[in-house]
């Protein structure tokens, strides 16, 4: 089980530091985000073309030189806009960067409240407002600062991020408490669903035993898992299970035919339609394509940070 493609397992830099910059390009016909969510904070800033990009229930049209801010626990995903492909960087980092672990006055006061969701922090960061824009020149030197790593490249960082988060703030309203805690319930409805089809996407799902899984009936929990996630219920098991074995494609030397049965397609001529889909190529040609031509296993199959 890929955890990765849901709930990241995966550490972000160290406990001593806990963030991690990514920098990559991802061509039109490769996925480039696919739904999941982390405990950490992330800036992701689209550098070259442009993505299209869902943060909860909105969805963001992110050019170069834009980039989105994704709060803990935020389901988030994107796809390439356009024909040319999609750079970008992002900064993915632990709250406890900001402040430390043990509470102190930037904690109670800043931190705290954004991890809580009682700012309402703007997700689309442009050159509209001149807060927005000085946060973005900080995040291109945040990332060219990546690339170098010079001496004294953890504290340049650190105070970079402060900045940056200090910045996000100013442009933040307070939310009101009854429509954070709905928005936070959905949230947390949705992902019991999206757990449920991690732990059986190898077995038969009906409709009715995963609209149970959050007690609704069939016709609503489709028109509810649609607007959180934008795909269909049946859509979204069968891309999970495509990139379960877009994995297995790339880490076994198994027959194709077993992979398909073994991620829960009984039909191969409609497994090889699903992953071309996805892919844009089929099942022999991805594995044939292997580490050059296929997004690297660190990100996950389309990428997950």
């Amino acid at each position: 089980m890929n955890k990765a493609l849901l709930k990241e397992a995966r550490r972000h830099g160290s406990p001593a530091f806990p963030v991690r910059m990514y920098h990559f390009h991802c061509p039109p016909d490769q996925p480039l985000l696919d739904l999941h969510w982390h405990d950490e904070l992330e800036f992701f800033m689209v550098t070259e073309g442009r993505a299209n990009l869902r943060v909860g229930t909105k969805d963001y049209a992110v050019s170069a030189g834009e980039a989105i801010f994704v709060g803990s626990g935020e389901l988030h995903s994107g796809s390439v806009a356009g024909e040319e492909g999609c750079s970008f960087s992002a900064a993915v980092f632990h709250a406890d960067l900001l402040s430390g672990s043990a509470p102190d006055l930037i904690h109670q006061r800043y931190i705290r409240p954004l991890l809580e969701r009682q700012y309402e922090v703007p997700v689309h960061l442009d050159r509209m407002n001149g807060d927005s824009a000085a946060l973005l020149d900080i995040l291109k030197q945040l990332f060219e600062i990546d690339r170098a790593r010079p001496h004294g490249y953890e504290l340049a960082v650190r105070g970079m991020l402060q900045t940056c988060v200090s910045l996000l703030l100013r442009l933040a309203s307070r939310t009101e408490q009854t429509r954070r805690a709905g928005a936070d319930q959905q949230t947390e409805r949705i992902k019991e669903a999206l757990e449920y089809i991690e732990r059986h996407y190898a077995e038969p799902i009906r409709l009715r035993e995963l609209a149970s899984t959050v007690s609704m009936s069939e016709a609503y929990f489709c028109r509810f898992f649609k607007r959180i996630t934008a795909a269909t219920p049946v859509e979204y098991i069968n891309l999970y299970r495509v990139r379960q074995a877009a994995i297995l494609l790339r880490s076994t030397d198994k027959k194709i035919m077993n992979i398909a049965y073994e991620v829960g397609f009984n039909n191969m001529s409609y497994f090889n339609t699903v992953f071309k889909q996805r892919f844009g190529c089929t099942p022999m040609e991805y594995r044939q394509r292997g580490a050059t031509g296929a997004p690297s296993d660190e990100f996950g199959i389309g990428h997950s940070f």
